[in-house]
């Protein structure tokens, strides 16, 4: 380890900023002075963190400056800095590049600051989302703490705060032991623009109950109240950081200006905290083909791959992006299996550090960002007595999966998923973060619920309305030799219109079904009740079906657990497979179906290879949203092989049975499509041009690619 030390040695002198390297300091400004001369304050004076977004507010407190304590050892801290030619967007340079260098941070505090790194290892020009170790007097106490930055949002600010950084920007973080799981406060420097400058407005709160362990549960909390009462500040830290901060921003912004203008990256020069892979760098490849869970290779490439940590790193990609006139794609969980989000000229964001959820069992709702898996969020879920229609897929993450619509579980008596999404956090494509509802930003609201991988912005959170767990879960499952085929199929379309809403009933068709028991078609109905009156009436169906005899396997209803059900499902979507896939939805009568079922039958490739039945028959949609095509019956293909040499064989089968059914279609959905080999329409008619005029709003340079490909509007009909 190399050795640490105060001050400046020769090496430091040899870097090129050591021109700004300067011991002489300014004196305390008199309002500091005063505030040292009469603190501790009225603890009432200097609100609690749970009330740190009044620094939003216009004007000032009574207190700018001063300190107050607490019995339970806890202190605040409050000091106001003027900094004349200092702009905001400074300061948001500054916290993103210091931190890799001990010599850079001396600059800062030559008196105190003794180390810097980002526990990360990086040296890129950004802080949201990082971790910064540092060591640095506080007084006369060598502090070892982990600078741990957050996103304003993440501390309660109002969008505004990311919004507009000309006006002001927010540096927050939570303070932390380096190296045991120990926090033990927070700091927030709000940095206002007034005229001739700047105004750093900065706050901590430390120690006493702002001291707990790094991780969650009973033994957390408990670990948590022991450390609060046997933890306790140096006796005179709280003047020694009011003096301290002065002290430093005083120092600092004397020279920042020079220092921004000497070191400001440039416009084409990306600086994120999360990782940053172009073409040129080793495993780019690798990476781009690992987000696929269809090993196809689509033969298109981005120019670089983003994996942000923070809002702050998804709007400098996009602004990047727009900069160098680059498209945008994204990418949640990689279930597209037209690899949508692969195509040349353009940026890839992967959306896989979003990946956290919080439910409010209380109010029946959850936020949930896009990396979230669906069956992760199910399984959570059930924990708490409750349920949302998540997809029947592992490793579907939610970002796709609410977008294009979202069949689900119990999808047919709670509707399609993103009928239950109540609101969207969105970065649009001018790089703002908004909250999308049907009261705020309503068309992206309206667009975001359907437009699918077509959809011009970022989701960064989803709002859930959530319901309770069916008491009765069950699924019954007849599986019935190929023979059977034509009494399998008509009967499934005579008793379609008449199933219970509470039941999913679906037929797959294979060449091994239940991977033992060759080709055939197993029969199969979900249940998810909440009355015994309802379980009994979503059953009978099955029970009194009658082919039931003619089956090779009849289960009774049984419920195998969610686990289970999702297990059951992915023995038909196995990972690391090849896989062509193609979709309709239709209401035409069965005797025009059958030849072409029969052909299916006839072609269908190895197992698992399938082919899917969905009795839908829905409602009329009582949502205005984007989404809005379907019908009674969902047909689609999934041709599935192993090999790469077999690409050639079965890669267009589904597309091309999918042709010679079209005239019996009445379009397509998004989750199984093929666009990019058979055009179909997906949304109506009207929804589709309606959507395309939101995008001309909201997206007029084309920032973010569309589908693969769409059907034919009247851009006339735009104006």
């Amino acid at each position: 380890m190399a050795k640490e030390y105060l001050g400046y040695q020769s090496p430091d002198y040899a870097t090129p900023f050591a021109t700004f390297y300067n011991e002489a300091f300014l004196p305390l400004a008199l309002p500091i002075q005063e505030a040292l001369a009469h603190s501790p304050l009225e603890p009432e004076r200097l609100p609690a963190f749970a009330a740190a977004r009044y620094l939003e507010t216009e004007g000032y407190t009574d207190c700018e400056n001063g300190y107050t304590q607490y019995q339970d050892g806890s202190i605040h801290v409050a000091v106001r800095t003027v900094m004349p030619n200092v702009t905001p967007p400074m300061w948001d340079w500054w916290f993103g590049w210091h931190g890799c260098q001990d010599s850079r941070y001396k600059l800062w505090h030559p008196k105190a600051h003794v180390s810097a790194r980002w526990e990360d290892g990086q040296n890129d020009v950004a802080y949201i989302g990082r971790h910064s170790i540092i060591k640095e007097y506080i007084g006369k106490e060598l502090q070892d703490a982990m600078i741990q930055f957050q996103s304003p949002t993440d501390f309660g600010f109002s969008f505004d705060a990311v919004n507009h950084p000309e006006k002001a920007v927010y540096i927050c973080a939570r303070l932390g032991h380096p190296t045991l799981p120990v926090d033990y406060g927070y700091l927030v420097h709000q940095i206002r623009a007034i005229e001739g400058g700047s105004e750093m407005r900065s706050r901590f709160w430390v120690g006493g109950q702002y001291v707990s362990v790094r991780k969650t549960g009973i033994l957390a909390d408990l670990a948590s109240e022991f450390i609060r009462k046997v933890r306790s500040l140096p006796q005179n830290f709280a003047p020694d950081l009011l003096q301290h901060c002065a002290e430093e921003m005083t120092h600092l912004a004397a020279f920042l200006p020079a220092l921004y203008a000497e070191n400001n990256r440039k416009s084409d020069d990306l600086q994120v905290a999360g990782l940053v892979t172009r073409r040129s760098d080793a495993g780019f490849d690798q990476l781009v083909m690992g987000t696929l869970f269809n090993k196809i290779d689509p033969g298109k490439r981005p120019d670089l791959v983003v994996e942000p940590k923070s809002v702050q790193d998804i709007i400098a990609t996009l602004r990047y992006a727009r900069s160098v006139g680059k498209k945008i794609t994204v990418c949640s969980g990689g279930h597209s299996f037209s690899a949508n989000h692969l195509r040349n000229n353009s940026v890839l964001i992967l959306m896989k550090n979003f990946n956290q959820y919080e439910i409010n069992a209380d109010a029946m709702t959850a936020k949930a960002e896009p990396g979230v898996g669906g069956s992760v969020l199910m399984q959570e879920l059930y924990k708490h007595n409750l349920f949302f229609p998540a997809g029947h897929c592992k490793g579907v993450c939610i970002g796709g999966y609410l977008l294009q619509g979202g069949y689900g579980w119990n999808g047919r008596k709670l509707g399609i998923a993103c009928q239950s999404v109540i609101g969207l956090d969105i970065i649009t494509a001018d790089g703002e973060l908004v909250h999308a509802n049907a009261d705020q930003h309503a068309d992206l609201f309206w667009a975001a619920r359907g437009a699918g991988p077509g959809f011009f912005g970022i989701v960064i959170c989803f709002h859930l309305k959530l319901y309770p767990l069916p008491k009765y879960r069950a699924i019954i499952a007849h599986d019935f030799s190929m023979k059977h085929l034509e009494d399998v199929y008509r009967w499934a379309y005579e008793v379609g219109p008449g199933i219970p809403n509470a039941v999913e009933f679906q037929m797959i068709m294979s060449n091994n079904m239940l991977s033992v028991l060759g080709p055939g078609i197993e029969a199969i109905a979900p249940i998810f009740a909440d009355t015994q009156e309802e379980y009994e009436e979503a059953m009978a169906f099955m029970k009194n079906s009658p082919i039931k005899r003619k089956a090779i396997i009849a289960t009774p209803a049984f419920n195998p657990g969610i686990d289970m059900l999702y297990k059951t499902t992915m023995t038909h979507y196995p990972e690391n497979c090849y896989w062509g896939v193609d979709n309709m939805w239709t209401h035409a009568p069965l005797d025009d179906l059958m030849p072409f079922i029969k052909e299916i039958s006839r072609t269908l490739p190895p197992a698992p290879s399938h082919f899917l039945w969905l009795n839908w028959h829905p409602g009329s949609l009582s949502t205005d949203m984007a989404y809005s095509n379907e019908d009674n019956t969902y047909l689609a293909l999934y041709g599935n092989w192993q090999n790469a040499e077999d690409t050639a064989t079965y890669g267009d089968w589904a597309a091309n049975m999918m042709r010679q059914m079209a005239h019996l279609s009445t379009g397509i959905q998004l989750a199984d499509e093929g666009l990019h080999k058979r055009t179909a329409p997906f949304l109506s008619d009207g929804h589709l041009k309606k959507l395309q005029q939101i995008r001309a709003q909201r997206d007029p340079n084309g920032l973010f690619y569309e589908w693969h490909s769409r059907p034919a509007i009247n851009e006339s009909a735009l104006s």
